[in-house]
Order: C-alpha cells, then structure tokens, then sequence
C-alpha cells in the first residue's frame, strides 16, 4: 500500500476503532452539553408516562397526563411515572441544584425530587416502603391561585415549608446520619429550612438524588429542566 492512502485510511482506522471500542460519545455527552449517560432510568407503566431528553441548554423531564409519582403500580387510572435518579456517594455530601419549571395552570400538576435513602436497586418513588428516609422538593401548580407553589418536606412525618418559586438554587445535605435542606436566592446567601436525624440511614445500602412527576390531567407542555446538579462542588450534568 502506497504512503498516500496509507495516510488517508489512518484516520478513519482510527476513527472506525475508537467507536467500537465506545469511546466516541453522543454529542449531548461531550463536555459543554448536558448530559444524562450516568443516571438511572426506571420508566414509566408500560414505558410511558413522562419523558427525558438532554439537550444543549440542560437536562429536561417532561409530563405526561395520569402519570402519579406516588405510585409503583397502577390504580384508580393513574400510573407509575419515569424516575430519573443518580447515585450519591458516602455519608458526607452537599448536593445544590438549579432548574427552571414551566406549569402552567390547569388540572394539578408537579415536579417532586430530591433525596432518596433505601434499599439497593428500588425504584425511588415517594411512596416506597423500603425508604428509611425521603427529602422531597415539590414544584406545583394547579386550578388555583395557592396552588402554584415550592414545597420543602422530609418522609415520614415532617411538615412541608414553603421556599420562593425563583429560589436560585435547593440544596440538599447529608452529614452522617443528619439530613438538611436549604435554599438561596443568589446562589451564595443559603437560608436553611430543617435538618433531620434518621439514624437508619447508616444500614441503607443506597441514596439517590431523583426526579418524578405527577399529572392529573393534560400537562399542557409543562417540564422541569434541570441546568446544573452540583455534588461537593462538582458540576455533573456536563
């Protein structure tokens, strides 16, 4: 073979064995896209009932009407939703998330995530048994003016507080077995909401950051589109 094509066929060689060996990457994986190639999928009844996608300007969770995040099977005509969730690591951590909601108003309609502590490969909806504890931000809205609002809560038993709908960014907190929320209107200036023991949580053999949904009728184009998930510091969406 002559130097010429020797030259021409070296990149694509390259190139052709780089993809087999999975190294080349969707676009939305590159650095600078939003990504969501190391999150746990656990669809949706007969895999519908809500939708993801990642795109250039974030990570997007989409309704879908008589999907119900509180349950794991289906009943009453509403159904399991998709769960989005990423594993978190160790028993010291701070996790701070920004997104940006679009609910319109209607039939009620949320956004539930944040902090899931349980069993190991469990799907991690709010109304697992197998849950040692659950710190749940929930963004709604509905057929009346109260409705649309930012609720902060832990499971079982805490109350929910009410959080500013521009809140810049949640933040969720382990240290050791103590559990807190916070929120910042500024990203620097955290106000904290409560803190929470739950000694169980040292057996738990898993936590996840998670996000779900509930529909109760048309959702009308309504999506939470999550911009930046920081862990310790670390931007993981991109």
């Amino acid at each position: 073979m002559n130097n010429k094509l020797t030259e021409k066929l070296l990149p694509l060689t390259l190139c052709l064995a780089a993809a087999l060996a999975g190294c080349l990457n969707p676009m939305m994986f590159k650095k600078g896209a939003y990504a969501i190639d190391d999150w746990e999928t656990w669809t949706g009844w007969n895999d519908a009932y809500g939708s993801h996608e990642a795109t250039p300007d974030g990570v997007y969770y989409r309704l879908t009407e008589r999907q119900d995040d509180t349950r794991d099977m289906s009943s009453d005509g509403y159904s399991p939703g998709l769960i989005l969730s990423r594993e978190l690591m160790g028993q010291n951590w701070i996790l701070d998330l920004e997104a940006d909601f679009k609910i319109p108003p209607g039939q009620v309609k949320r956004f539930s995530y944040g902090v899931w502590v349980g069993g190991d490969s469990v799907r991690p909806s709010i109304a697992n048994p197998s849950a040692t504890i659950k710190i749940v931000a929930q963004r709604q809205n509905g057929p009346k003016p109260g409705d649309d609002a930012l609720l902060v809560f832990y499971l079982p038993g805490g109350k929910p507080f009410a959080v500013p709908r521009d809140a810049k960014v949640l933040r969720f907190a382990r240290s050791g077995n103590v559990f807190s929320a916070a929120y910042a209107m500024n990203r620097k200036k955290f106000t904290p909401l409560f803190s929470v023991e739950a000694p169980a949580a040292a057996d738990a053999p898993s936590q996840k950051f998670f996000i779900g949904g509930f529909a109760g009728g048309d959702p009308a184009g309504a999506y939470a589109r999550l911009t930046s998930l920081r862990i310790n510091g670390r931007e993981t969406l991109r």
